[in-house]
């Protein structure tokens, strides 16, 4: 055992890059693999496992994750609440996804996040509400711009009213809802009225919606508006979201768009999601529209994504491109990455690819990264696969990192393969170490 101890401490000696930093590198990439699934749990409605895919990543790399971790946990909780069949465990599921917007308030009070978690913060506290519990009211009346003690009765009286009109006729309610969402004062009214206004599948309903989205005073009430629209699903309302993306040059309001297109069922809508990836005016959008590409389980969207890789030389579309790709299912997919990786001629692409295929561990893939490494001169591509090589944790990826490293020439790259076997576990790899030291 003290043989051990000291094998590992001196081969730690002779790593000039600090432990702590490959460390970290390592860390990030296992945080930013489970982010990617729970992304794509949400994407699929999978929500209990969403919510258990989060709380992991929170839990282990909680400083290492973003704003928009906590929001779509939250989000996740609150639709996983609606399948709870006991009261009870729906409104526990609901506290603690209030719990998680707040951290997200707290945590991130400048974040772009704020006004939708604050939106999804009334929805859960109003549900909490109707189960028995008023101390959740103080968020309604913070909705309405009243953050103190003394509840503001009009106010709340008009929310409640507001939210009465569900279960009335829409012909009858529909004036009523115009005139909040035209001429209220209180933006959080507003918003209010525009969710009420979604739920009426009438014509009038999806104009108005539209023309608020370009219309009203401030850009959240905006971006609620795009949002409900999006999620109308009906032909009418597509169409207001083509003509509205047309017509806005706001980055948020665009972006808002893009997500409403990536969620639409419409063929119409890939179509406009091909076009702003396609269109590199607006890099921004064609950023965005790539990734939901990504998040496709579509042919056309693969064609896509490699046309539009072939044809820019634009360092952050690319990255946004490969990362694409790599969510991408099945043989062409990953071909495309392979082709990526062996070219030279883009050292950063080449380098973003071959740490993606060894995320990616299908079979073949130890000894993909191992020709990749002998192939290429690019140090950073050659840095990827001893670090994808020492994720896959297997006896022979021990035994193929034993052997490039025994041929390896440069010290850089040598130091990297004693610390990540010095990681393992492997008998081989011990043995490895201590024929370095012992020589």
């Amino acid at each position: 055992m003290r043989h051990w101890i000291k094998t590992v401490a001196i081969a730690a000696a002779l790593i000039i890059i600090p432990a702590s930093f490959l460390a970290a590198q390592d860390e990030e990439a296992k945080a930013a693999a489970i982010y990617e699934k729970a992304k794509k749990l949400v994407y699929e409605k999978q929500w209990e496992q969403a919510v258990k895919a989060y709380k992991d990543l929170l839990g282990a790399y909680g400083n290492k994750t973003t704003d928009e971790a906590h929001y779509w946990l939250a989000y996740s909780l609150y639709k996983y609440s609606q399948n709870q069949s006991k009261v009870n465990d729906q409104v526990r599921v609901m506290q603690d996804a209030v719990n998680q917007v707040n951290a997200l308030l707290k945590s991130y009070p400048s974040s772009s996040w704020v006004d939708d978690a604050e939106a999804l913060r009334i929805d859960i506290a109003e549900e909490l509400v109707k189960s028995g519990l008023p101390e959740f009211k103080k968020y309604i009346r913070e909705s309405a711009g009243d953050e103190g003690e003394d509840v503001d009765p009009e106010m709340e009286m008009k929310l409640v009213a507001l939210n009465a009109m569900l279960n009335m006729d829409s012909e009858k309610a529909f004036p009523t809802l115009e005139k909040v969402v035209r001429e209220g004062k209180s933006p959080k009214l507003r918003e209010q009225a525009l969710f009420v206004l979604s739920q009426q599948s009438s014509e009038k309903a999806t104009a108005l919606l539209a023309d608020i989205a370009v219309k009203d005073p401030e850009t959240h009430v905006r971006e609620h508006a795009i949002f409900w629209l999006g999620q109308r699903r009906d032909a009418a309302s597509f169409e207001a979201l083509l003509k509205l993306y047309d017509t806005v040059n706001d980055p948020d309001l665009r972006e808002k768009l893009i997500f409403a297109f990536s969620q639409s069922p419409s063929p119409k809508a890939s179509d406009k999601l091909f076009e702003i990836a396609k269109n590199g005016k607006d890099p921004n959008a064609q950023e965005k529209a790539v990734f939901w590409l990504g998040q496709k389980n579509d042919p056309r969207a693969l064609d896509a994504l490699i046309e539009i890789y072939d044809k820019t030389s634009d360092k952050e579309i690319r990255d946004k491109l490969i990362f694409a790709l790599s969510q991408q299912k099945g043989a062409r997919a990953r071909q495309k990455l392979i082709a990526i990786a062996r070219d030279g001629s883009d050292a950063d692409s080449q380098s973003k690819a071959i740490f993606w295929l060894g995320q990616m561990k299908d079979a073949g893939t130890i000894d993909l990264l191992v020709e990749l490494y002998q192939k290429t001169e690019n140090i950073e591509a050659k840095k990827n696969v001893i670090f994808s090589l020492s994720q896959l944790n297997s006896g022979k990826t021990v035994l193929k990192m034993i052997e490039l490293a025994r041929a390896e020439k440069n010290l850089e790259l040598k130091k990297q393969f004693i610390f990540w076997l010095g990681q393992s576990k492997s008998e081989e790899a011990i043995r490895f170490l201590q024929e370095i030291i012992e020589k």
